[in-house]
């Protein structure tokens, strides 16, 4: 073989290679690199292009049908549906297959605020069922659109039409227009998400709140909720309600709750040498109560600070109530025998399944401030409140009211029995230096 003959076939493997690499092995369609290198080729000076985003199911409910019927099945499927998508479509029309579930178009419209024809189509022929190796699949289509804007780029207009098309699951017509608005949720969730690792390793970003708990029969205070606080460098305070939960859907869960977890026992340690016997309420996910060690490590920072384990609270919401997670009733089970309380936090906010209730470890119940608030004055029904405390008292639980703001609500709980509670009417969260200033002004 002469060496002009073998540059050829390497310049054609490299032309095959190259071509190979713009097309997506399961649908044989043009994929993201060549939607990329057609971009520029969408925009029209004389008519308005839309960019059409379809995925055929979010990634949760795909996961199940891959678990349940395998990769090949998986791979049937989105041969199906773009099989389906392109009938649907106008005769030459080039549909790429940009992700696993994801294809694009760019269609004319008349308008940049109207919705091409075949969008329509699509949402209602994905709207049942398609039929795969004889086997009905609900696909849980979501159809983006987004004008074709040259200055915002292939990619950038990629992700924004994936935007679209999350937010057109919860639209009545199964199709939504890229919203600038909800686009900014999702980055900041996503900038909080990448910012949460630096805030843990910080030495001033999380801070730790603390929030008396009150017996309401004697007014004394014998403990404290640990709340944590972050104040981010440019975003300034952050709502814990907005990033925990984002945490717990990733794996940052684990080491933000150690970090309150440390941060609180050690300051709970400061407390007792202080003369102030507290038990320190800490707040722990379901997916904290579900990694092996959780319990373990706890009683072991105990020992390490010489806290005794009814110095400490454990805190869980309802949402371990859903889960049933074995692992986590154990752990609950060992940390109580071991003389940690256990509470359950904001309850009927959530599932309140009575069934769950009364087979779960815990000792104490906290009523959510949702059925505590509307006690203002002498009159406000307090039906279910009255008997949300019988029955945990009669199921053997200390009650707990959360979101005592007024003196009659403070009054009103103390005549129904309940044990204790916390509120701004005693006192509002604060850094662990005023409560101690709180505290012995109350002493």
């Amino acid at each position: 073989m002469t060496a002009g003959s073998t540059a050829t076939r390497a310049r054609l493997n490299a032309d095959f290679l190259a071509q190979l690499g713009r097309y997506d092995h399961v649908t044989r369609l043009p994929n993201r690199l060549q939607f990329i290198d057609h971009f520029a080729a969408f925009a029209q000076p004389e008519q308005p292009m839309m960019l059409m985003l379809v995925t055929l199911a979010d990634a949760e409910h795909y996961n199940e049908i891959l678990r349940a019927l395998g990769m090949s099945f998986s791979e049937d499927l989105v041969r199906a549906g773009a099989d389906l998508l392109a009938s649907l479509l106008p005769a030459d029309t080039v549909l790429y297959h940009v992700s696993v579930l994801s294809f694009i178009v760019a269609l004319p419209v008349d308008a940049i605020d109207t919705h091409p024809e075949a969008a329509s189509r699509i949402a209602a022929a994905f709207a049942g069922s398609i039929e795969v190796n004889a086997i009905p699949i609900k696909t849980q289509v979501g159809v983006g659109l987004m004008p074709v804007e040259l200055n915002r780029g292939a990619a950038e207009s990629l992700r924004a039409a994936l935007v679209a098309a999350q937010d057109s699951r919860h639209s009545p017509t199964g199709m939504a227009f890229y919203d600038h608005k909800s686009d900014t949720a999702h980055l900041r969730a996503f900038r909080l998400l990448a910012d949460l690792p630096r805030a843990i390793a910080s030495a001033n970003e999380l801070a730790l709140h603390y929030q008396p708990r009150i017996d309401l029969q004697t007014g004394r205070c014998h403990g404290a909720e640990a709340l944590l606080r972050w104040t981010h460098p440019e975003l300034g305070p952050i709502s814990p309600a907005e990033f925990i939960p984002l945490a717990e859907q990733t794996a940052l869960i684990t080491p933000l709750t150690d970090w309150v977890m440390h941060n609180a026992m050690q300051q709970n340690r400061q407390f007792l040498d202080a003369g102030h016997p507290l038990r320190v309420s800490i707040n722990a996910s379901p997916v904290n109560l579900s990694e092996e060690g959780f319990d373990d490590t706890l009683l072991q920072r105990c020992t390490a600070l010489g806290l005794e384990p009814q110095h400490i609270e454990l805190e869980f919401t309802e949402g371990m109530l859903a889960t049933n997670s074995t692992r986590a009733i154990a752990q609950l089970g060992n940390l109580r025998r071991a003389g940690v309380d256990v509470a359950l936090d904001d309850f009927g906010s959530g599932y309140s399944n009575l069934s769950y209730i009364a087979h779960i470890p815990a000792d104490v119940l906290k009523i959510d401030q949702s059925f505590v608030r509307p006690l203002k004055q002498a009159g406000d029904d307090d039906f279910l409140l009255r008997h949300i405390i019988s029955i945990a008292q009669g199921l053997g639980f200390r009650v707990c009211a959360e979101g005592i703001e007024t003196d009659h609500a403070f009054v009103r709980l103390r005549e129904l029995g309940c044990e204790e509670g916390q509120g701004y009417f005693m006192a509002r969260p604060m850094p662990a230096d005023r409560l101690l200033d709180w505290l012995d002004t109350r002493h």
